[in-house]
Formats: C-alpha cells, structure tokens, sequence
C-alpha cells in the first residue's frame, strides 16, 4: 500500500512542475479576445464619416484594430486637391460585437 502511495506522489510531483511550465509558456504569450478589423476597414469608415465635406484620404497604419469603445486610432487625412496632409485621430463607441461608430477628429492645422 505505500508503495502504491509513492508512486502518486511521484506523479503529482511531476504534473506540479509541467503545469507550471505550461502556465509559463502561456503567460508569455500575449492573447487578446478583442475582435479586431483591419485599420484599413477604420480609414474607410472615416473616409465615409468625411464624405459631407468632400473627398478624403485616410490613412490609419497597418496594424490590427481592437473594437472595443473608446480605442482611439491615429491616423493621417491627405486632402487630394492639394495633397495636404493632416493628423486625424478615429474613437470608436458603442461598440457591439463587430458593430460600432467611429467618431472623427481632423487637426485644425496641416501637418508640419
């Protein structure tokens, strides 16, 4: 019967250090559970969000966008006609899965 109980401790002892690498190798890991779109999709819905003042070029970078509220994107409006570049910042709110509205702010003045 002790025998039996050795060989237990045994195999507690070596799930001990397994779990705790495994809990390593996932901490070192970044996960996000965010749904995300492109930034491209963003510098599109701002373009839209644009459109009653006139055509606009935006662009919001290459990186992955989290849709969670209020995540701010940074992005840069060039207007075509002169090919003026401005700072324009997109926040995202109620957001709802893959449903959201962007709010966009242009810089007053043209990048230096």
């Amino acid at each position: 019967m002790r025998r039996s109980t050795s060989v237990r401790l045994a195999r507690t002892l070596t799930l001990v250090p397994a779990a705790a690498l495994c809990a390593g190798v996932l901490t070192a890991c970044s996960f996000n559970a965010n749904l995300t779109v492109p930034a491209s999709t963003i510098a599109a819905d701002a373009e839209r969000a644009l459109a009653d003042i006139g055509e606009a070029d935006v662009d919001c970078g290459d990186e992955s966008v989290d849709l969670v509220n209020d995540e701010v994107v940074e992005c840069e409006l060039t207007d075509p006609a002169t090919g003026t570049l401005y700072d324009l910042t997109v926040t995202l709110s109620e957001v709802d899965g893959t449903d959201y509205h962007v709010d966009v702010q242009v810089a007053d003045e043209p990048k230096a």
